[in-house]
């Protein structure tokens, strides 16, 4: 069994206390703001807090979550030296706070064909590893296909897991923008032809974290627009079959959901998570004593 989360937002000083209240086992967070530039800047007793407060609580592994502006496809020096620095750092804060790695979206080629992004995102993701040492994880998250995005089919990927050739490297697979892009998992069937897809592309062992969500939107449709579990086009059915698969049973499950109150995850997608992906007992009996960001028994 996997191990249910959510991402937290409001900063690193709340997120212990609000992850413990809402009942997640793992939590995905931003270390900056992700409409904005401003790098992330964090004092040392934030990060002692950050660390200890989850460990204590049992919560983890930590992931982070790249800020929004990134564009590693774009045409623009300046905007993909700016790129390339945030993610830099963010994985170098990845590594103070004990995190397993950083999602990142891989951004748009703009006017040119959606190849040249996938080649410009080749030449500077290999930037963003030879400048950023550790071992925190690069996962590249699915887009839903809007614009020139880059990200949408499985094969995009496997391609920049290929060319990176770097065990760093991994996937963070999102179901609302699979089905969005035109993976059907509606069905027990399709969700093992659009796995099977995934494994043939870029290999299930690469994929390490996965964001649930239902889709507003219908199959196909390019648009990322995410809903609550059960009460989008996916549907319970579909994302029962998704969840329960084996080859994500065991991963990370993090909620990107818009909130019944419209607050982002909240107690009752959390509870359709677990009976979703077939939890059987409540989450306390299973936690250890101590986990520590990156997942791993104290």
């Amino acid at each position: 069994m996997g191990r249910f989360g959510a991402h937290i937002s409001g900063g690193l000083r709340r997120v212990p206390e609000a992850a413990a209240e809402l009942g997640v086992e793992c939590v995905q967070v931003f270390v900056s703001a992700p409409q904005t530039w401003r790098p992330p800047n964090h004092p040392p007793e934030v990060v002692v807090a950050f660390r200890e407060g989850l460990a204590e609580r049992g919560i983890g592994p930590v992931i982070i979550h790249g800020i929004y502006l990134l564009n590693p496809a774009s045409p623009d020096p300046e905007l993909v030296e700016r790129t390339v620095s945030s993610i830099v750092d963010t994985l170098a804060w990845a590594e103070r706070l004990g995190a397993l790695g950083v999602v990142i979206h891989l951004g748009s080629s703009g006017q040119d064909p959606p190849e040249v992004g996938l080649e410009r995102c080749a030449t500077n993701l290999k930037a963003v590893l030879a400048r950023a040492p550790g071992g925190a994880r690069l996962l590249l998250e699915t887009c839903a296909g809007q614009g020139n995005t880059i990200g949408r089919r499985f094969e995009e990927l496997g391609y920049l897991v290929t060319q990176l050739a770097d065990e760093r490297v991994a996937v963070c697979v999102d179901s609302c923008h699979i089905f969005a892009a035109g993976y059907d998992i509606t069905s027990a069937e399709g969700v093992a032809a659009t796995l099977a897809a995934l494994d043939r592309a870029v290999g299930l062992e690469r994929v390490l974290a996965v964001h649930v969500n239902d889709s507003k939107a219908p199959l196909g449709s390019n648009r990322d627009r995410h809903e609550n579990l059960g009460e989008g086009l996916i549907g319970e059915a579909g994302l029962r079959a998704f969840l329960q698969h084996p080859a994500l049973a065991h991963l990370p499950l993090l909620l990107e959901v818009p909130g019944f109150s419209g607050n982002g995850p909240d107690r009752l997608n959390l509870e359709r998570l677990r009976e979703l992906a077939g939890a059987e007992r409540e989450a306390e009996a299973r936690l250890p004593a101590r986990v520590e960001p990156n997942g791993r028994k104290a």
